[in-house]
């Protein structure tokens, strides 16, 4: 019987659909405008968000949170002070952020495979475990948008409550430790052949979505367990259980 204690997924291409270029143009474009009165410069401001992206998901700091990573960084670039930002993301992802909402899609089966998860493996955890590059309100917003609800969820990662981001692999033992879950006895499902199945390495099964497939060239460093849908893993689900 396959059976697991704990089930990890992805977010963005494997519970919501997107155009990722789309996003980060809209994202981008609304925030520098939300900026403007501060950082009138809107090249480097959208630069600046990008390289220290870079830098948070790069970082190898276990006692800093990953939102403190992409900060530290961030600030530094400006004559303002760090708190006043910091403030002003925050009202950011509160109001203007919303106009990433048009573009943000559900995907067929999401909804049905956590339901169904939630009644067949009562006692398993189910864990948003997408790339912790936002801070919770703008994954919940983007969830949301996508047709599902947080409370599918019994944890989800972000940038206030991790300390490494999904190309590390210490994001994914942080996460088995935190949760109190055998990395063995937990399925990873997403569609990115390098955030997501890089699990495998520390002992995870994974799961490898292939309709919104990512960094497939990465699957031969990290084979998946299994791959397929989201209706074909919610066949393999229901065909093991008991």
């Amino acid at each position: 019987m396959l059976s697991f204690d704990a089930f990890f997924f992805d977010l963005d291409g494997t519970l919501i659909d997107f155009n990722p270029n789309e996003f980060v143009k809209i994202y981008l474009g609304a925030a520098a405008r939300y900026f403007k009165d501060l950082i009138p410069d809107s090249d480097y401001f959208v630069k600046s968000i990008l390289d220290s992206t870079k830098v948070m998901e790069m970082a190898d700091t276990p006692k800093k949170l990953a939102l403190y990573d992409f900060f530290d960084d961030f600030c530094q670039k400006f004559n303002l002070d760090c708190s006043t930002i910091i403030q002003r993301f925050r009202n950011f992802y509160n109001t203007d952020f919303n106009v990433v909402e048009k573009i943000i899609h559900p995907i067929p089966h999401a909804e049905k495979v956590l339901l169904f998860i939630r009644d067949n493996y009562p006692t398993s955890k189910i864990v948003l475990s997408t790339n912790p590059v936002f801070p919770e309100v703008a994954i919940v917003k983007r969830l949301n948008w996508g047709g599902l609800s947080e409370n599918l969820f019994d944890y989800i990662t972000n940038a206030e409550n991790s300390y490494y981001c999904k190309g590390s692999l210490n994001y994914w033992i942080e996460l088995a430790k935190k949760l109190n879950v055998k990395p063995e006895k937990t399925l990873v499902i997403g569609n990115d052949g390098a955030r997501d199945m890089i699990a495998k390495k520390a002992g995870f099964k994974t799961y490898f979505l292939i309709q919104t497939a990512e960094n497939e060239h990465s699957l031969e460093k990290y084979p998946p367990d299994y791959k397929g849908s989201l209706a074909s893993l919610l066949d393999l689900l229901n065909k093991k259980k008991d």
